[in-house]
């Protein structure tokens, strides 16, 4: 058994008729592309967004499951048996039967009635595989659409961030859209256009705002994704190790799986920040030594502070635990929403003005929903479905409160942490101040005399470890000091929560829990990405704890 990971998504959109002389340009061109994916994130297994149509889909569809051994996602306008008749030779259709059975999932448009247009399926299922992909390999020759659901008006809506059937109601709702490798390709039977088998990058205006362009948002994307495959796989566990039973084991495997990493990486820096410490202590106590010790005790005693301060900055364990925790949030709200009934994905809920922020916490937890393949729930669910619905809803908010204000609650846990890196950052500080007054080095009149000397550098070695111990004393003593005031708002709105679905479940009132569970979900998403920014943006007070 593999461990757990969450793949990469790739989509693919194009024509159906490609024209036979520039095959091997268009096939060379999705290898390119592919390869630098696989560069860039090579710890990322793959997941192809395909409609198996002839032409586009099924070219990169070989290329991507025998070259990179990526798993397929089949995304059909029309149930298989029925679409299975556009295709006219038999070659062609146990080509397409083959594809289909190797598929790790089939996703199917909804029925649109007997008089329905055909385009339809089309749009519908064009838009579900921009919107699920992180990549969308498009093999189009450039021209305006012919038609819904056409690779034109698929690509408009990737860059846009806007598809067709989500979020009609909300109008401020997008999602960040992505890169679109445009592979220029020629149909058969018409004029090539110019540079047949060339590969343009374009990108959505969202991601091109700012500093960073759509190539190193892209680059970016790629990188976070790499580096939470290559932890889950050093984890080692199955999917079903990181779960128990659930209707949703692929979200409930991720959640699992980003709060305990996340609690990894908040003990390793809180651990660094005690070594520090330590070392400051050392190095002061060194001065009291005689002799050929002191110099000995003190340098190894600066080595390893400055060892610890270094190894923990370049592996980025506070960004890695605030990224972790936002993800892990994601899942947990996620989980008890398909719990509670609901089948909205979380990915589609963040607050328009955090959402980029995000996006590869986006997509992760849009890609684990696909996987789990969860369906709109019945407009009319019976008795017993309702207070199942409900009962997992009491739950999730049950334990949220207990979580934030139980006896052994992050609350009150995180006001004691705060307090006790306090204690160390003043002892620290102390410490440097105290060296400082007791030696003659910042005397000018002794400046001439002690440039050089040996113990100077000690001591400047000492009070620069004291300050920089301090500094990270600080950084903790503030992360916990506002965790706590932040899960403390958060506990206030999920005991309010807890007493509208009291009044809900006792008048049996399922939409009113729906709203509320919605809301609540929603709430609690902006109060933990406005912690992660935050983390982002002031230095002194990064993601620790």
């Amino acid at each position: 058994m593999h461990p757990f990971q969450v793949p990469l998504t790739i989509g693919v959109t194009g024509h159906r008729q490609i024209a036979g002389d520039c095959t091997a340009k268009i096939e060379a061109a999705v290898h390119s592309i592919l390869d630098d994916v696989r560069t860039k994130a090579p710890e990322a297994p793959l997941l192809l967004l395909t409609g198996l149509a002839e032409g586009a889909d099924r070219l990169v569809a070989r290329i991507a499951s025998e070259r990179y051994s990526a798993e397929l996602v089949v995304v059909l306008p029309r149930p298989a048996a029925n679409y299975r008749g556009d295709f006219e030779t038999q070659e062609s259709k146990t080509e397409f039967d083959r594809l289909l059975a190797s598929a790790r999932l089939v996703v199917t448009a909804p029925a649109q009635g007997p008089v329905a247009d055909a385009t339809v399926g089309y749009a519908w299922a064009g838009n579900f595989t921009a919107l699920h992909s992180h990549l969308l390999i498009a093999l189009w020759d450039g021209d305006a659409g012919r038609g819904d659901g056409g690779t034109a008006q698929v690509v408009q809506a990737k860059l846009k961030g806007r598809y067709a059937g989500w979020n009609e109601g909300e109008p401020l709702q997008y999602d960040e859209g992505g890169p679109i490798a445009h592979v220029v390709t020629a149909r058969a039977g018409e004029t090539p256009p110019a540079g047949v088998g060339q590969t343009h990058w374009l990108y959505s205006d969202t991601v091109k705002i700012g500093a960073r362009g759509g190539n190193r948002h892209h680059a970016a994307i790629l990188s976070a994704f790499n580096t939470l495959n290559r932890l889950l796989k050093h984890a080692g566990r199955t999917r079903d190790g990181w779960i128990s039973d659930s209707v949703a084991p692929n979200v409930q495997a991720l959640k699992m799986a980003a709060d305990h990493l996340a609690s990894q990486f908040q003990r390793r820096t809180n651990i660094a920040v005690r070594l520090m410490v330590l070392a400051t202590f050392v190095a002061a106590l060194a001065s009291a030594l005689h002799g050929a010790m002191a110099p000995i005790v003190t340098t190894t005693a600066l080595a390893m502070g400055l060892a610890v301060w270094v190894y923990s900055t370049r592996s980025r364990w506070q960004r890695l635990h605030a990224d972790l925790r936002a993800l892990a949030e994601a899942g947990r709200i996620q989980d008890a929403w398909i719990a509670s009934g609901l089948s909205l994905s979380v990915a589609d809920n963040y607050h328009p003005a955090q959402a980029t922020s995000v996006a590869w916490i986006r997509r992760a937890i849009r890609t684990a929903f696909l996987l789990d393949g969860i369906r709109p729930a019945r407009e009319s669910p019976s008795s017993a479905e309702r207070k199942r619905h409900a009962d997992a809803a009491h739950a999730w908010i049950d334990e949220q409160v207990a979580y934030f204000l139980g006896s052994h609650g992050v609350v009150p846990r995180y006001r004691r942490q705060a307090r006790h890196f306090a204690i160390l950052g003043l002892v620290c500080l102390g410490i440097g101040l105290l060296i400082v007054a007791g030696n003659k080095f910042l005397d000018i009149t002794h400046i001439h005399q002690t440039v050089f000397d040996t113990e100077l550098l000690l001591q400047v070695g000492r009070v620069a470890l004291a300050i920089t111990a301090s500094v990270k004393a600080y950084q903790a003593v503030m992360s916990f000091g506002d965790l706590q005031r932040s899960f403390a708002v958060s506990a206030h709105l999920f005991s309010l929560a807890r007493d509208e679905a009291r009044a809900a479940a006792a008048t049996d009132d399922q939409p009113r829990l729906i709203r509320l569970i919605v809301q609540l979900g929603r709430a609690a998403l902006v109060e933990n990405v406005g912690w992660v920014i935050l983390r982002r943006q002031r230095r002194m007070k990064p993601p620790a704890g």
